[in-house]
């Protein structure tokens, strides 16, 4: 009955064992009282001593066997716990041990000491290696090769977990898209190369037109202030201005409009006069834009404002051909070009200096040209 019990499987058969226990101790207990009981009756009755002695002895013979029995019971109880957590013990050493196997990706398990404790079927496969776990950190095997980066996880108790990614997809699609931007990148620069041509041919274009309308503009400009000094009809916009501030700006614009000249500036008068800022800088403008014309690159031109008592002059010099005095009188004339060495005009219409006279005369002032062959 005892090996029966011990045989029983599950929790069932651990509550039987229990109860079965506390059944023969507690029959052990009872039998020894019922003998101590007895033995006592036979000290208070001598004529029957001896029948109550054997009857004592007898439970006390009962209670030790039930006694030994309970204690069998007992090691057996323990016994059979033990290999049922042996039991449950290898039964979650075999299910890890089946999960551990079945892995599909590769892994494998180190001891503090170097010793390989598990490896997945899919790290016995690759054929990588047991003694040691690997140093490197990217993996290459097969072919066509096959990729991996090995992660790697050390645990406070020493053990060393080791897991190799497979990367081998993403490598290709990063190659295919270089591969794609490569031949992509060299499809699109011969279009484009083509485009860029004919943009900068185009650019060069726009920029002949747009200095030729330019050009069409400021001579409409002059054609209408020539007739409106004709007819007596030069507006003004009077306004209080210094008239070196005025100055400094059209230097300014003149050497942005030409960087290779160099311009030497003298502004000395400060005090304040009444004009049209606008028509000033026309005349300002056509005097520095004579003075360029009429001068090699590699010369000077100089500005000078100073104030000559209730005057205030403004003088543009250059270091150019100069002018015969046979042509002074006449250079502030309509349509009147000073001609050149050869004999030949230069290019214009001949109006720049005859509308800087009539914006000058309708301020109230003058114009002078002074020229000694070296200069203007």
């Amino acid at each position: 009955m005892l090996r029966r019990l011990s045989t029983v499987p599950g929790r069932n058969g651990r509550e039987i064992r229990a109860r079965t226990l506390t059944t023969q101790r507690v029959l052990a207990v009872t039998l020894l009282a019922a003998a101590i009981v007895v033995l006592a009756g036979a000290l208070v009755v001598p004529g029957a001593l001896v029948g109550l002695a054997f009857i004592s002895l007898a439970l006390a013979l009962a209670a030790a066997t039930s006694w030994r029995i309970s204690s069998r019971i007992a090691r057996e109880f323990q016994e059979s716990n033990a290999w049922a957590e042996v039991g449950q013990l290898r039964s979650m050493l075999a299910q890890r041990d089946a999960v551990w196997s079945d892995l599909p990706a590769p892994a494998a398990v180190w001891d503090s000491e170097g010793r390989l404790l598990l490896a997945s079927v899919g790290w016995q496969r690759l054929g990588l290696p047991t003694d040691a776990a690997p140093q490197e950190l990217e993996l290459t095997f097969d072919d066509p090769p096959r990729v991996f980066v090995v992660e790697q996880s050390r645990q406070p108790s020493g053990l060393q977990i080791v897991l190799l990614r497979e990367v081998t997809r993403e490598r290709q699609a990063l190659q295919a898209k270089d591969e794609l931007l490569a031949v992509v990148g060299h499809e699109l620069r011969t279009p484009l190369t083509a485009i860029k041509g004919y943009g900068q041919l185009m650019a060069r274009q726009l920029a002949t037109v747009q200095e030729q309308v330019q050009r069409l503009d400021s001579l409409i400009g002059d054609v209408l202030d020539l007739a409106r000094a004709e007819g007596g009809r030069l507006a003004l916009r009077r306004e209080p201005l210094a008239l070196s501030d005025l100055v400094d700006f059209a230097c300014e614009r003149f050497c942005v409009a030409h960087p290779t000249r160099t311009l030497e500036k003298k502004l000395e008068a400060r005090a304040l006069i009444e004009a049209d800022p606008g028509r000033l800088n026309q005349v300002i403008d056509n005097l520095l834009s004579n003075a360029a014309k009429y001068s090699p690159e590699d010369t000077v031109i100089g500005v000078h404002t100073l104030t000559d008592g209730e005057w205030v002059r403004v003088a543009v010099t250059d270091r150019g051909v100069g002018i015969r005095a046979e042509h002074l009188a006449r250079l502030f004339d309509r349509f009147y070009r000073v001609p050149i060495e050869d004999g030949s005009a230069p290019p214009g219409f001949g109006l720049g200096l005859s509308i800087v006279r009539d914006l000058v005369e309708a301020h109230g002032g003058r114009g002078e040209v002074a020229s000694d062959g070296t200069g203007t």
